[in-house]
C-alpha cells in the first residue's frame, strides 16, 4: 500500500517537472516528431503577417504619400474652393473685372473696367458685359432671342465692333462679340468646369517652374512643391490644354498655363499667376489675376472686385432695350 501511495506522489511530481518544461521546447521536439506539419503552420504565419505588413505599407502609401490622380484632384480643388453643391447652387451673379495694362518699363499703358452680369439658363449663359471704351463711352454688349446687341451712350451700335474696340474679340473666323467675355467667365468659374463631361486630368510631375526667366511663384507662401495638373479634353469637346499648380495645402490654384491652338495652327500659351484668394457667397476664388514679363514686371493684372454670386438677374435683364432704330446700328 505504501509502495502505490510513493508511486502515486512520483507519478505528481513528474507530471509537474513535464509542466515546467518551456513551450519551446516541447516545438522543438514537436519539430523533430512531425516536422513537416509544424513548417506548414510556420509558413502559413509568415504570409499572414507579411499581408498585414503588405496592406499596412499600402493603406499609409494610399493615404499619405502618393501622388493623387487627376480626378481626385479634381476633387479636391473643387471641395476647396466650396463644393460643387454650392457652385450649381448659384443661379445668377455679377462681378467687376478690372484690367491694367503696363510696360515692360513698368509705365500704365490702359486701365479697363467692365462688370460682367450673368444668368443661368436651361439653354446655357446670358452674359451682359457693360465697359467703358477707349473714348470714355459707356458700353453694353449682351444677346436675347434675336442674336447679339450692343449699346454705346444708350445707342445701337455694331457688336463685333464694340466687342473689337473693347479688345473683346479673339481672331478666330468664327469669333462672336461674346467670345473674350464667354471665356473670362469660363476661367472665373475654375476649378468647377474641371468637372465637366469630357475633361481629362492628370497630374503631371514635372518641375512646377514656369517659362519665365523670374518666377512668381518662388514669392508665394507655399511650403511644398506645387501639384501640377494638366488638362486636355476628348477630341470630340475641345483642342484647348491647360495647366494649373496647385497648392498641396489649401488645393486652391495659384497658377493657370493656357495653350490655345489658333485656326492657323499654332499654340499661344498663357501665363497667369492667381492670389488674393478670398471667399464670397461660400465660393472662394482668386481676386487677383497677373501676367508678367520675363524681367519680373507686371505685364497686366485682372482684379476682382464687387463680387455677387447670390442676387438675382431675371432674364429680360439681357433683351435689347425696347424703343430704338437697331437698323442704324454702326
Amino acid at each position: 500500500m505504501k509502495e502505490t501511495q510513493k508511486t502515486q506522489v512520483q507519478q505528481k511530481q513528474e507530471v509537474k517537472k513535464a509542466e515546467r518544461i518551456p513551450w519551446r521546447f516541447g516545438l522543438e521536439v514537436k519539430d523533430l516528431t512531425n516536422p513537416i506539419t509544424i513548417r506548414r503552420i510556420r509558413l502559413l504565419q509568415v504570409g499572414i503577417l507579411s499581408l498585414a505588413l503588405a496592406y499596412a505599407a499600402y493603406y499609409v502609401w494610399d493615404n499619405f504619400l502618393r501622388a493623387p490622380t487627376g480626378i481626385e484632384l479634381v476633387n479636391e480643388m473643387v471641395d476647396a474652393a466650396g463644393g460643387m453643391e454650392a457652385w450649381n447652387a448659384i443661379e445668377s451673379g455679377q462681378f467687376t473685372r478690372t484690367q491694367n495694362v503696363y510696360a515692360e518699363n513698368g509705365d500704365q499703358l490702359s486701365n479697363q473696367v467692365e462688370t460682367f452680369y450673368f444668368n443661368k439658363t436651361e439653354s446655357g449663359m446670358d452674359l451682359m458685359i457693360e465697359a467703358t471704351s477707349k473714348d470714355g463711352k459707356k458700353v453694353v454688349i449682351s444677346k436675347d432671342k434675336e442674336g447679339f446687341w450692343a449699346t454705346k451712350e444708350s445707342k445701337p451700335s455694331d457688336p463685333k465692333n464694340t466687342s473689337r474696340d473693347l479688345g473683346m474679340m479673339c481672331d478666330s473666323k468664327f469669333c462672336e462679340p461674346s467670345c473674350a467675355a464667354q471665356m473670362a467667365f469660363y476661367r472665373f468659374s475654375m476649378p468647377f468646369k474641371l468637372q465637366d463631361n469630357g475633361v481629362r486630368p492628370d497630374v503631371n510631375n514635372v518641375t512646377a517652374l514656369g517659362l519665365l526667366d523670374w518666377n512668381p511663384l518662388e514669392n508665394i507662401d507655399i511650403e511644398a512643391d506645387p501639384l501640377v495638373l494638366d488638362v486636355s479634353y476628348k477630341p470630340t469637346v475641345g483642342k484647348d490644354k491647360w495647366r494649373f499648380l496647385v497648392n498641396p495645402e489649401t488645393k486652391l490654384i495659384h497658377k493657370m498655363e493656357y495653350y490655345n491652338k489658333s485656326d492657323f495652327g499654332t499654340y499661344r500659351p498663357e501665363e497667369i499667376y492667381w492670389s488674393d484668394h478670398k471667399t464670397v457667397d461660400g465660393i472662394t476664388f482668386s481676386h487677383k489675376w497677373t501676367r508678367y514679363w520675363g524681367n519680373g514686371q507686371i505685364m497686366d493684372e485682372y482684379i476682382y472686385s464687387d463680387v455677387e454670386l447670390n442676387n438675382q438677374i431675371e432674364e429680360s435683364f439681357f433683351s435689347r432695350p425696347a424703343g430704338l432704330d437697331w437698323a442704324s446700328a454702326e
